[in-house]
């Protein structure tokens, strides 16, 4: 069995599935220093020269983003003016500064200029709290509600609340007093939803998802209280919780496309493949020229192996969304899975400048070596234009995978030789001379990069593997090899790799019993034709030959062409 080396490139699902997770709570973003600058002139016949000093330092610093000079200067202009509109600006900016003394004077000039101001009343009550006068700030909160222009729209009134308190630095104390707000109105399902927001932002988690299930109580089917519902639960690390809560909301309200969509991701994040698709699907039904879902639908297909479906559906997202390279990329992997080559070469030819430009150009000098030109593939990696070591390195390690694809082993060492004399110490790099150097017998070489690489990592998995599992298979340093592999176990106790390492020690030491266990719980962990080849070769000396050809068998359905695989098989059975 030869060591394996880690995939080049990722899977494109991978890219996907890690920005379709349901996303975690958080704080709403602080407001702008003020709002955009005035357009008319200030209240007045005329401005003296001092106020129009004021309002050119106050507008300029407002634009630098220095708030604290912006509130001075307003202020004054403010008060010299009496205009509103000068008062909420320094009132702002003062709040930005965290100057709550210079707040507290520009909000009550503007609450006095504006007395039905809405606006002006919330920043005042902003400020009160600020200042720990949570009595008066109530009060003012309280007006607010009791107006007579918010009791027509007590739901903005609440939402609305959650924007002015959730900025508060107090957060117990913002929290209760939404508390107090709520009860003026306990039948109102947005105070409650205003107060489960509020309670995330002050990291009661416990008390947001009560109020959160207030709200739900009074408006059953309201779907931004219902995800909000099921944020909280994954915010808790309640992740079946959560799934079983999508379930049960989407029985009663079958035609809440917003919620099935966020279930379907979060299914994703679970990594229920099957039942994401089904969603995804049931979402595209009921938004047919949605491009982006389209593209999920061909990921996920491609994930759970229809491959005949994710080409369908990629296709048509190219087509929906002539942009999308990703899914031109997928493509591109797709079909040079599929053996395809023309095709493969074609979907990352057409990969624009961008993003995945680069992997694109690496996968395509790939598939240029599997149609048989290795000299002209070689040559297109050294054309792509690089912009880091981190882009060398992956050219390198594509080039040392082409090289040893085609067995011109001492090509691939001569090429990793000069890549570690530009980038001493590479890891990867290392790891890849490993490789080649286990190709060409070159023992002594294989264990010096891998021990470097210990010795900067002591945990790295693949390294102790690779290192145990070599002295296992061609020394009879077994002892040596026990203590690598145990490392590697402790570390990743139910990794396939390392457990068929440790199978294969015990094969070699003579516990075949011991060694079909491990081979077993490998190969059901991963259907893997090196993993397959092992369990083969004992069940076979152990006078299990049906069993084994039955592995053996299966293994080279799903990979005909395995070198390791075919070499075992022909080794039993000439």
């Amino acid at each position: 069995m030869k060591l394996r080396s880690s995939y080049l490139v990722s899977a494109p699902a991978l890219m996907f599935f890690s920005a379709c997770s349901l996303p975690l709570l958080a704080a709403q973003p602080q407001p702008a220093v003020a709002p955009p600058a005035l357009t008319e002139p200030a209240t007045g016949s005329e401005l003296d020269a001092e106020t129009l000093y004021d309002i050119l330092v106050g507008e300029l610093a407002a634009q630098r983003g220095d708030a604290t000079i912006a509130a001075e200067a307003l202020g004054r202009a403010a008060r010299r003016t009496r205009d509103p509109r000068f008062a909420e600006r320094a009132t702002l900016a003062a709040l930005v500064a965290k100057q709550n003394d210079q707040a507290l004077q520009s909000a009550q000039l503007w609450m006095e200029l504006q007395p039905a101001s809405t606006d002006a009343r919330e920043a005042l009550a902003t400020v009160l709290l600020e200042l720990d006068k949570i009595t008066e700030a109530r009060e003012q909160f309280l007006r607010v509600l009791n107006a007579d222009s918010s009791r027509a729209n007590l739901d903005a009134v609440y939402l609305r609340f959650v924007g002015v308190l959730g900025r508060a630095s107090n957060r117990i104390a913002a929290l209760s007093l939404m508390r107090e707000l709520v009860k003026v109105n306990p039948d109102v399902a947005a105070g409650h939803f205003a107060l489960a927001h509020l309670a995330v932002r002050a990291g009661d988690l416990e008390a947001a998802e009560q109020a959160v299930d207030q709200a739900l109580t009074r408006k059953p089917g309201w779907e931004d209280a219902a995800l909000f519902k099921a944020r909280i639960l994954v915010s808790r690390n309640q992740g079946a919780q959560a799934q079983r809560y999508f379930e049960d909301f989407l029985k009663s309200h079958p035609k809440a496309t917003n919620i099935r969509l966020h279930y379907a991701r979060h299914l994703v994040t679970q990594k229920q493949w099957e039942q994401a698709l089904t969603q995804f699907k049931r979402v595209s039904a009921e938004t047919p020229g949605d491009a982006e879902i389209v593209y999920y639908i061909g990921l996920l297909a491609l994930q759970t192996n229809r491959l005949e479906e994710a080409e369908s559906y990629l296709k048509r997202a190219v087509e929906l969304q002539p942009e999308n390279d990703h899914a031109r990329f997928s493509l591109g992997q797709l079909t040079e899975r599929g053996k395809r080559y023309a095709e493969a070469t074609r979907w990352y030819r057409d990969v624009n400048a961008g993003e995945y430009y680069f992997e694109a150009q690496i996968k395509l000098g790939l598939v240029m070596a599997k149609q048989g030109d290795v000299a002209k593939a070689r040559a297109h990696l050294h054309e792509i234009p690089v912009e880091s070591d981190q882009q060398r390195v992956q050219i390198a390690l594509a080039e040392e995978q082409l090289l040893r694809d085609a067995r011109q082993y001492r090509e691939a060492l001569d090429m990793l030789n000069d890549a570690l004399t530009r980038l001493p110490g590479d890891v990867d790099l290392l790891y890849a001379r490993a490789l080649v150097a286990e190709r060409l017998d070159m023992l002594k070489i294989l264990e010096a990069d891998l021990r470097a690489i210990l010795k900067r990592d002591p945990k790295n998995v693949n390294a102790l593997n690779a290192l145990g599992y070599t002295l296992a298979d061609r020394t009879d340093r077994y002892a040596e090899a026990q203590t690598l592999l145990n490392q590697a176990l402790e570390l990743k106790p139910d990794d396939p790799y390392v457990l068929d390492s440790i199978g294969w020690l015990f094969y070699r030491q003579g516990g075949n019993a011991e060694a079909i266990k491990y081979l077993k719980r490998a190969l059901a962990q991963r259907s893997d034709a090196e993993i397959a080849a092992h369990l083969g070769e004992v069940l076979w000396v152990t006078g299990d030959r049906t069993e084994a050809e039955s592995v053996w068998k299966q293994a080279l359905h799903e990979t005909p062409d395995n070198e390791a695989l075919r070499d075992v098989i022909k080794k039993f059975k000439p």
